[in-house]
């Protein structure tokens, strides 16, 4: 029997599969998806995905504030730009376990599949 950790990452790997499927030109929510997968296993201020030349670039900083909200300071940002040669296997090799991780996969599953087809007949509406 799975457990709750092991669907949510099985949810994730579709829900990334099926981002690398589209274009992202057509469909910029999917971009904006995986930015933010990238974004959080990385702790980078920005993202930039260049599949033209199968790059991610990261944009991040010193903290300059030792607390759970980390700060950045603007002029210390610095860019580090990695290789990828398959998108799908270097997003889905992002996901981690870990209650902080399984909180940000829920939300962002929540977000980018379709809501409609989770909500049932019994559902309370405003």
């Amino acid at each position: 029997m799975r457990n709750q950790d092991q669907i949510i990452h099985e949810e994730m790997r579709k829900l990334i599969k099926k981002s690398c499927a589209v274009s992202t030109k057509l469909n910029p929510e999917f971009y904006s998806f995986q930015k933010s997968l990238l974004k959080f296993f990385f702790n980078a201020a920005s993202v930039v995905i260049d599949r033209d030349n199968q790059t991610i670039t990261l944009y991040g900083g010193a903290i300059i504030d030792h607390s759970p909200r980390t700060l950045y300071d603007i002029n210390q940002l610095s860019a580090t730009t990695i290789s990828y040669s398959n998108l799908e296997e270097t997003l889905k090799g992002c996901l981690e376990n870990g209650e902080k991780a399984s909180r940000f996969y829920k939300s962002q599953l929540f977000h980018y599949n379709n809501v409609a087809q989770v909500v049932t007949e019994d559902a309370i509406s405003a």
